[in-house]
């Protein structure tokens, strides 16, 4: 298979960049949206042994003791809850470590699209389905340089970009929705897979 693009189909750089694109995406929207959003601290019972007795069927040695005994337990439990409330929508440290990879890759997608041609458009696309395949692989680029960056500044304390980054997940997957219907529809998917050739027809130009 040759590393570039070319009259014969899209090159082996491009094919791994798309896939290593899909399956990272795939991984951090598992792990974005499987990930704990909330605190959740098991309530712990801090009435010592013997509680039900102090009072007045025990000594008043006894009632101090129990008293500590529940003071540091009830302390311990608020150390706990405080400690999940301060980590509350913190994301995980493989969340982090995946959008920054989203990001790198969508770099090296930009930088390789300028170093080669892309492959002519497939005879089976007509007008209308170049254009909703050109706007929607645009729709999509932008979305993998928005959505992981504005996680990171996100992450960084500008909570003031919380609606950029849920806009960019919209924008993704409105312009997948519009690229797969397109892709499947006129059975391109095959075009992206490892061995896979075409023949350009006669004045054919570069496109998806």
């Amino acid at each position: 298979m040759r590393l570039r693009n070319g009259e014969h189909g899209y090159g082996a750089v491009t094919r791994t960049l798309h896939w290593l694109t899909v399956l990272l995406l795939a991984a951090q929207l598992v792990v974005g949206y499987t990930m704990a959003t909330e605190a959740r601290v098991a309530r712990v019972d801090c009435d010592p042994v013997g509680e039900d007795r102090s009072g007045g069927d025990t000594s008043d040695v006894e009632d101090e003791r129990l008293d500590r005994l529940e003071e540091r337990c009830e302390a311990r439990q608020d150390a706990r809850e405080e400690a999940a409330e301060a980590d509350e929508g913190a994301p995980s440290a493989l969340h982090v470590v995946l959008g920054a990879l989203l990001l790198a890759l969508a770099v090296a997608r930009s930088a390789w699209r300028r170093l080669t041609p892309l492959p002519p458009w497939d005879p089976r696309l007509g007008r209308a389905g170049r254009r909703v395949l050109h706007a929607t692989e645009v729709a999509l680029l932008v979305s993998l340089f928005a959505m992981p960056l504005s996680g990171l500044l996100l992450i960084a304390g500008s909570d003031d970009l919380v609606a950029l980054h849920v806009a960019a997940h919209l924008v993704f997957y409105a312009a997948l929705a519009g690229h797969l219907a397109v892709v499947v529809s006129r059975g391109l998917v095959p075009r992206m897979l490892p061995g896979a050739q075409r023949r350009a027809r006669p004045g054919g130009r570069p496109g998806r």
